[in-house]
Formats: structure tokens, C-alpha cells, sequence
């Protein structure tokens, strides 16, 4: 499939260059990166664009333009580029990292066009990149080099004038072929011939070969021609040589473009200077908003854009609606003939009124239908309005330029453009003088927004919880939802349900049209809390709800989330469903067509929980990879947990404890890193569960203290029930199997009772290898048939952290040596028949064991006899342990406890009295 250029299309053709592509192109082969210089005008990015459409198919991840021209702000580059790039700003502390995290492993050719008006900011994220992105390569356009290490410069050159006045040296040179190129494009009457090639030639020649200043001339063809052309050209004293000041070129451009200004009548001239405050593409309704008034009356404006667009001074972008722009040599000489004319301010003001008109208009959508439609209208116009918004809050209207802020709040936040929310909603917040209620609330709960997805949540809760209080005093209630929704996320990563729901159901009790987007959201917030207070069940209910309602919103905002929360409680441990993996396809189609890395990096995470689950550990593997790629890229925070928890999962599954073990380690500590501690103590009870059933006391032992420590006083009951298993495991291998089998038993039913039907499932297991060290044989068979019965039913396939298949299989075969076949098979087959809710109740009535005398042979527990026969076999305690698979401390534990029984002190002893018994378990 061929990958998408990240390249806009030529609309014109580009004449010449060849010698310069093939220069430049050999730069860029050796170099990392590379500034093309020359004045305005002299063909920079044409010639960066063709030789970046050359050079893409060499990169992996292709070549992307990123357009600084209409920034008005350098410390907009670094927003600028990333959002250019598509990298998302979540969870970064700031654009640069954001964009670093996600080029350090991509292969890239980024195109920074116009670099000198912001030339120590382009130049600074120019160096972290070819610094910290081994792979990326930058082609730079400037009036001047970058001066960063390593810089390749290319001054781009004039094009090759006619070396004669000859039609044949005119068209065989590439000014003249230009120049040949626009007049015939301009008037389709215009033929290149002997009787007007020395005119041509001598146009070519008085402009320097400048590309702009020739095809400018080139459009008066109509009105103009070639020997009348050349004739003014030498009679305007802009263009005689002389003065010091400034070099030929630069001062052939511009007095071209001053005398192509004077050629236009009043009506146009005025229209081009108005247009100059609008920055990148603008349409037709734009351009007649800001520019009319006076003698320019809206329904004239059409008819002099097309007029400018003829003599090539408005640039004409199609598309199925038609756009315009202005180059920035040409903006930059209107805006100078603006300030002269006065009316500057009064331009500017009806800019402001349009950005304004704009972003109440898009807020209203919120919500409806029209949203999606909004949010791109002010992406198109987002050069302008960012424009307006520098120019109303740098003095000249800032209550003006702080509702525009404001209003511009959510859209910021919904298309990820955090940082530049944050950059102008903080200078908003900041002015001296009181703003009404809402506005203020707007401008606070959005900088909150944006803290938060910048992982500063310490001051999104300070600003959430002050733009909650004037969201109230405004009568607006969706403005309060929005908050207490956000404030119910930061409840959600410090783990504490009772405040999710509390912060919800405040935003329930609110009057007002519900946002689907947010209702769907907040479904998702409470299927989390209801993951924290152990009831799987309601996770699911909520979860269901969230898709309903996601599915509702306004270009299906926040889908693909709802999907992943939807599957979560079936993976966590409510078992397996064909729904279940249809929800997750879902989503990664939907991450696929419409990139969101956060959602992706969970998404991914519970995906490759689902292969290992059902034994698939090739696709969970690659699903841990593009966990990882996903957040990084994205720059995603949360990856630091689940990237380390996906590969925990996926090595349960493998049987590899020592991964497991690490893994989960590196998973709770990414959840303090980032500052996302609900998911700790579930971390260190899953660590503690695999260190327990591997033997490993004293580390399952730090683990349940330290996850106790991290809950304090917050709920998370399915945690809480992991911590009594890998207690109870931990009682069974120092041989205290009452105090082992009380609590695995309080930790079934509590999982049971939460719906955790897998982690259920392992509960029963182990009561099943209780039953079996404490000679309930009958029951271990029932309880073990009944574990595996329900385990397929689940589709619980490879084992997870709580699992001990090994153990299970050794307690099958005492329990079936101790019966004897027949009454093994009925046993097992009465197991078989109990459903999981069956044999829950079935495990919590059972208890105790069989009387035994305190001393002697007929004393030992099967597993004492089991290492006894080891120890007259002549193992020592390490290579029993392997064999038992259990820790070389239990195996002490276990010598322990069979000295004291039998009277002895050595081992010796011990093998020597145990050849003379039956060892058969009893």
C-alpha cells in the first residue's frame, strides 16, 4: 500500500533547477541538515518542496512540510511543528518532548519552511532533533542559516538569464522559460518569437532572474506587453541599481513588488492591504468580513480577489471550496502599506470580531452535530485567529482577546492542542481586570484541561476546582459538567472511587442538554470506579453505556475508549466473549482511520492482555510492541505502566516468573512516575501473587505490605482479594494449611462476588491443592475438575498471575493415587458438573482435614512425604525445589517442620529411616 505524502501538490510547474535539485539533494545525502538561503522571492520553497518530494521515497515515514510563515509567536514553533507532524501533546511535558518521543524512531525528512522571522526557536527545535532523533533529517528555508552543528547551507541562486536577446537563448534559459511559462498561463495568446524574445530577455535580465519579481511581471502580459513590459520596468526608479543598503536582488523584488502594487487601482490596493493581517489560507466569506467597509463594499470582494489572483499578488488554493493566500514577501509589503494607510487598527478590529464570530459559533456546536464541521472551520482559519488572538491579548483589546481564549477552550483541548491552550489561556487568566463568571471559567477549566493531558495534574485539580466555582456562579451547567468531569479523572488516577462518583453524580444532578461526547466519557469513569470497588459486572454495564453514548456523539468522539473500557471487565476476569474481541477490532480500526495514541496505548495494552489470555502469546507479543510504539509516539505517559504490565501478562502466559516478577516491578513504578497511582497497588498484589506461588516469601511478603501501604484507605477490593491469596499461598508453603485455606477461601469469594470468574477460578484451583495436602482427596478432585471445567468456559486459557498449574497437577495425581481410578473419576466427574457459582459454594463450606497424630511417620503431610523421598534419593534442598517447583526456603520450611516430627537433626537420619518406610501418601 502506498504510504500518503506528507507533501502539498505542486500548482504550478517548476521550470529549471535541475542543477540545484541534484546540489541540494547531494547535501541532503550527507548532511543532516540543510538550509536552502536567498531573499524573498528567489525560489526557496519550490525548490525545497521538489527536492523533499525527490528525497521521500528514501524515508520510512516520508517527508512532512511544516509552514512557519503565518506564526506571529517563536514560542508557537515547537505546538506548530508537532501539530504539523500529527503528534499528539498528551502527556508531554512539553511539544519538543512530545515531538522527541515521537521521531527518536522514526525515519523522517521534515521541511521547515521560512524559518526567519522565529529563527532562534526554529533553529533550537532543529538541534534537539537532530540530537535526540538519530534518523530524522531537516531541509531548511530561511533568509539566513540556522547555525546549528552540522548545518549544510545552499544559497539558492538566481535563475540562468538569456545569454542573448534570441528567441532560442530565451526559451533555452530558465528565466526566460519562466517568464514564457506564466505569461502564456496569464494571456493563452502570449507566443515567445523573434519580435518579442528581446524584450523578454531584457525583463529577465532588469529582475535579476528572481523567480517571483518574473512570474509578478509575467501576469501583466494581459495588459502589457513584453517590449511595453520591459520599457516601464526600466523607467522605475525602484529598480536602478545603486545604494549600498541592501544587495540587487532584495531590492528588485521588492520594488517589483511596490511597482505591480501601483499598477493595481485604488479599489485593489486597498483590498491587498486589509488582507495582509489574515495569516495562511482564508476563504471568500473571510476576506469580505475583514476587508469591506468604506469603499469596499462585501459584494465587490469577490471580484477583486480574482482580479489579484490574475496578476499573481493573491495566491488561489483549490480545493472543492476555493481558498486564498498570500505570499509572504507580498504580505509582509501590504502590511507595511496598512500601517501607512491608518486604518490598521480598524483592520484589526474586524479580524478580532471574525475570530470571535468564529468561536462562539463553533462553541455553540458543542455537542451537536455541527461540532466536527466548527472544530475544522477553525482549524482552516487557525493562522488568522491565533493572529488575532496575539494582537487583541499583547494590549490593543485584551477582554476582547480573553473571551476569544475562552471560546477557543474547547476546541483546543478537543483536537489535542494543549500547549498552545495553555500558553494563551495562562496569559488570559493573568490580566488585571475581573472577567464575567463564565468567561473566567472558561479560561481556567480549559488551562486545567490542559495541564492535565500535560501530566501536571497537581495544577489541573488547583484550576479545575476554581473554574468548577465559577462555572456555578455562570447559571452555564455544562460548563460545570465539564469540569467535574475532569475533576473526576484526576480522582480516577489517585484511585479513589468514592470521589469519581461523588464529582459524577453532581454533574448528573445538573439541568441542561448533555454532551454525548462528555456523557460517554463520564460512563467510562464510572465503569473505573466500579473496577476499583471489585464489582466487574457494573464495570461491564457502564462500559456498555459508554459505547451507546460515544456512538451518539458528534463525529463519534471517544468511540474507540468506550470500546477498549467495554472489553476491560471481560480481560480483567469476567471471561471471554466473541463480543469481546469484536469491541477491541473495533477500536483499533477506529485508532487506525482517526490516530488518538492514548486511547491507542490502553487499547493495545488490554489487546495484547486478551491473546495471552487465550494462549495466542505470538499476536500478544506483537500487541506489547505496538503498546510501546503507540505511546511513545504519542508520547503518551501512561505507557511507562501499561507498556511494563502488557509484558508482565504476556510472560505469566510464557510460565516465565522472573519476567513476570520484573515486569510488574517496572509497571508500578511507571504508575508513581507518572503520577498515576491507582494502578500501583494492583501491580504489586499481582507481583505478590507470582512471588508467592513461585516460593519467593520474602519478596510476595515486601510486596503485600508495600501495595497495603499504597492503598491506605481506598477501595480497590479485587487488589484487596489479591493480596489474601498471595497471603494464603504464602501460609501453604510454610505449611500452615488452615490459616492457607481460610484465606484463599475469603479471597474466591470475593472475586467471586466481584465477578472475577478467572481470578475465581485460581482460587478454587488452590482450595483444590489444599483439599489434597490435607487429605480431602475427594474434594481436591471435585474442586480441580470444577477450576478447569470453568476455565474453558471462560476462555481462560494460559495462566495469569494468579494461577498454579503445577501445583494442581500434582494434587490431581495424589488425589487420584490416594482414590484409586473409579473413585477419582466420579469425584472428578462431580466437579466437572458444578458450575463456577456451584463450586464457589461448594469451596466455602469445605474445611479442615484429616485427624492426624502430632508426631511420627503418619504425621507428615503429603507434601512433607513428598520431600522426604527426595531427601532418600539424595537431592538437596535446590534441586528439590526445581522439582516441586517451589522456593529452596520452603523446602527448608518443610525439613523443618519433618525433623520435628520424626525427633531427627540430620539429614542423614532422615534418608536412612526413610528407606525403611512406605512413603505412599496418605
Amino acid at each position: 500500500m502506498r504510504r500518503q505524502s506528507g507533501l502539498p501538490a505542486e500548482v504550478s510547474s517548476l521550470v529549471g533547477r535541475g542543477p540545484e535539485i541534484a546540489a541540494v539533494r547531494e547535501r541532503l545525502r550527507v548532511g543532516r541538515v540543510v538550509t536552502l538561503t536567498g531573499p524573498g522571492g528567489c525560489g526557496k520553497t519550490r525548490l525545497a518542496l521538489r527536492v523533499a518530494a525527490l528525497a521521500e521515497p528514501g524515508f520510512h515515514d516520508g517527508a512532512r512540510l511544516v509552514e512557519l510563515a503565518p506564526l506571529t509567536d517563536p514560542a508557537l514553533v515547537p505546538a506548530s511543528v508537532a501539530q504539523a507532524l500529527g503528534v499528539s501533546e498528551r502527556d508531554a511535558p512539553t511539544p519538543t518532548a512530545g515531538l522527541v518521543r515521537e521521531l527518536a524512531g522514526r525515519e523522517l525528512l521534515v521541511v521547515l519552511d521560512n524559518c526567519e522571522h522565529v529563527l532562534a526557536a526554529a533553529a533550537g527545535l532543529a538541534a534537539v532533533l537532530l540530537a535526540q532523533c538519530p534518523r530524522v533529517r531537516v531541509l531548511a528555508t530561511s533568509r539566513e542559516r540556522l547555525d546549528v552543528p552540522g548545518e549544510l547551507v545552499f544559497p539558492v541562486p538566481p535563475l540562468g538569464l538569456p545569454a542573448d536577446g534570441s528567441a532560442a537563448a530565451v526559451a533555452g534559459s530558465e528565466a526566460g522559460l519562466l517568464f514564457a511559462a506564466r505569461a502564456g498561463a496569464a494571456s493563452p495568446a502570449f507566443e515567445l518569437t523573434e519580435g518579442n524574445s528581446a524584450a523578454v530577455a531584457r525583463v529577465c535580465s532588469r529582475l535579476d532572474g528572481m523567480p517571483l519579481a518574473i512570474e509578478l511581471a509575467a501576469a501583466r502580459c494581459p495588459a502589457l506587453g513584453p517590449a511595453e513590459l520591459a520599457a516601464r520596468l526600466d523607467g522605475h526608479p525602484g529598480l536602478l541599481s545603486g545604494g549600498p543598503a541592501r544587495p540587487g536582488r532584495h531590492r528588485s523584488l521588492e520594488a517589483l513588488v511596490a511597482w505591480s502594487y501601483e499598477l493595481l487601482g485604488d479599489a485593489e490596493r486597498r483590498l491587498l492591504a486589509r488582507l495582509s493581517v489574515l495569516r495562511g489560507g482564508f476563504g471568500l466569506g473571510t476576506a469580505e468580513h475583514v476587508a469591506a467597509g468604506g469603499p469596499l463594499p462585501p459584494e465587490a470582494i469577490a471580484g477583486l480577489l480574482a482580479s489579484l489572483a490574475g496578476k499573481s499578488l493573491v495566491q488561489v488554493q483549490p480545493g472543492g471550496v476555493i481558498g486564498y493566500s498570500l505570499l509572504e514577501t507580498v504580505r509582509q509589503f501590504a502590511a507595511g502599506q496598512l500601517a501607512a494607510s491608518g486604518e490598521e487598527t480598524e483592520v484589526q478590529l474586524r479580524l478580532l470580531d471574525w475570530a470571535l464570530g468564529e468561536a462562539r459559533s463553533a462553541e455553540a456546536a458543542v455537542g451537536s452535530t455541527g461540532w466536527a464541521a466548527w472544530a475544522g472551520r477553525l482549524s482552516a482559519g487557525q493562522d488568522s485567529i491565533r493572529a488575532a488572538l496575539s494582537w487583541a491579548l499583547g494590549g490593543q483589546e485584551p477582554e476582547a482577546g480573553r473571551e476569544l481564549a475562552a471560546r477557543l477552550a474547547r476546541w483546543w483541548i478537543a483536537t489535542g492542542r494543549y500547549s498552545e491552550a495553555g500558553q494563551f489561556l495562562t496569559t488570559a487568566a493573568g490580566l488585571p481586570a475581573a472577567a464575567a463568571p463564565g468567561i473566567q471559567a472558561r479560561v481556567l477549566l480549559g488551562a486545567a484541561w490542559s495541564a492535565y493531558h500535560l501530566g501536571n495534574n497537581r495544577r489541573a485539580a488547583s484550576l479545575a476546582a476554581d473554574g468548577v466555582a465559577c462555572a456555578r456562579q455562570s447559571g452555564e451547567p455544562q460548563l460545570e459538567v465539564w469540569g467535574r468531569n475532569l475533576l473526576a479523572g484526576l480522582a480516577w488516577h489517585a484511585g479513589d472511587a468514592d470521589r469519581i462518583v461523588a464529582e459524577l453524580e453532581a454533574s448528573r444532578a445538573l439541568s441542561g442538554q448533555p454532551d454525548p461526547a462528555l456523557a460517554a466519557r463520564a460512563q467510562v469513569l464510572l465503569a473505573n470506579a466500579a473496577w476499583l470497588s471489585g464489582d466487574l459486572a457494573e464495570q461491564a454495564r457502564h462500559g456498555a453505556l459508554a459505547v451507546e453514548l460515544a456512538r451518539t456523539a458528534a463525529g463519534q468522539e471517544g468511540l474507540a475508549l468506550a470500546l477498549t473500557v467495554s472489553a476491560v471487565s471481560a480481560i480483567a476476569g469476567a471471561g471471554l466473549q466473541a463480543a469481546t474481541v469484536a469491541a477491541l477490532d473495533e477500536a483499533a480500526e477506529l485508532t487506525a482511520a482517526h490516530p488518538d495514541r492514548f486511547t491507542e496505548t490502553t487499547m493495545r495494552n488490554w489487546r495484547a492482555w486478551l491473546f495471552a489470555t487465550l494462549g495466542q502469546l505470538d499476536a500478544a507479543e506483537k500487541e506489547v510492541g505496538l503498546c510501546w510504539a503507540a505511546g511513545r509516539s504519542g508520547a503518551v505517559r501512561l505507557v511507562e505502566f501499561l507498556g511494563p504490565l502488557a509484558e508482565a501478562r504476556l510472560a505469566a502466559a510464557r510460565g516465565d516468573t522472573a519476567a513476570a516478577i520484573g515486569a510488574l516491578r517496572r509497571a508500578a513504578d511507571g504508575g508513581r512516575r507518572v503520577d498515576v497511582i491507582v494502578f500501583v497497588p494492583a501491580s504489586l498484589a499481582d507481583l505478590a501473587c507470582v512471588a508467592a506461588i513461585a516460593g519467593d516469601e520474602s519478596a510476595a511478603a515486601a510486596a503485600v505490605g508495600e501495595a497495603r501501604a499504597e492503598l491506605g484507605g481506598r477501595r480497590q477490593a479485587i487488589t484487596a482479594a489479591a493480596l489474601r491469596y498471595a497471603e494464603g499461598v504464602m501460609a501453604w508453603h510454610r505449611g500452615e494449611l488452615a490459616a492457607a485455606e481460610h484465606l484463599a477461601r475469603e479471597a474466591t469469594v470475593q472475586w467471586h462476588r466481584g465477578c472475577d470468574r478467572m481470578d475465581a477460578c485460581d482460587g478454587i484451583e488452590l482450595l483444590g491443592v489444599l483439599a489434597a495436602a490435607r487429605e480431602r482427596f475427594a474434594d481436591a478432585a471435585r474442586l480441580l475438575a470444577a477450576a478447569d471445567t470453568a476455565r474453558q468456559s471462560l476462555r481462560y486459557l494460559a495462566p495469569g498471575f494468579t494461577a498454579n498449574r503445577q501445583a494442581a497437577a500434582r494434587a490431581a495425581s495424589q488425589a487420584s493415587h490416594a482414590l484409586g481410578d473409579d473413585r477419582f473419576t466420579q469425584a472428578w466427574d462431580e466437579g466437572q458438573a458444578l458450575t463456577l457459582d456451584d463450586a464457589v459454594t461448594y469451596a466455602a463450606r469445605k474445611g479442615g482435614g484429616r485427624k492426624r497424630p502430632a508426631t511420627g511417620w503418619a504425621s507428615l503431610t503429603p507434601a512433607e512425604l513428598e520431600v522426604v523421598r527426595l531427601v532418600r534419593d539424595g537431592l538437596r534442598n535446590e534441586a528439590i525445589a526445581r522439582c516441586l517447583f517451589i522456593a529452596p526456603g520452603t523446602v527448608k520450611v518443610h525439613l523443618t517442620h519433618i525433623f520435628a516430627k520424626l525427633g531427627l537433626t540430620t539429614r542423614a537420619e532422615l534418608a536412612a529411616q526413610a528407606a525403611a518406610h512406605d512413603l505412599t501418601a496418605r
